[in-house]
């Protein structure tokens, strides 16, 4: 993995002071650096689901280079059916975090 440890922490510091919803974000280029970007999870059981709006997708593509869509689990450490399905379908590098474990999962594109 390729992400530096600032942004790491970012992530585990986002998803844990908003347990017990899943969060999500962006780990995108900007210039020469690299940044996570939080974006609200609008799905209404956004404890177990989430969802972004198309137009924080849409904002975020249209400015950045997105190098991962990244969410989190509350209690599993694997991703699930759905987010394979998105990831494929969107064609996008996804980490998942994981709250109960501390474990950080990355699935790339092939």
């Amino acid at each position: 993995m390729t992400i530096n440890n600032k942004i790491i922490d970012h992530i585990k510091s986002y998803s844990k002071e908003n347990f017990p919803k899943e969060v999500c974000g962006f780990i995108v280029e900007s210039g020469n650096d690299i940044e996570f970007l939080p974006v609200d999870n609008k799905h209404p059981n956004n404890e177990s689901f989430f969802i972004i709006s198309p137009k924080d997708y849409l904002y975020i593509k249209n400015k950045y280079n997105i190098l991962y869509f990244f969410h989190s689990h509350v209690n599993s450490s694997d991703f699930s059916g759905l987010d394979i399905f998105y990831q494929k379908y969107h064609n996008i590098n996804m980490l998942l975090y994981n709250i109960e474990t501390d474990e950080i999962k990355e699935m790339k594109c092939k």
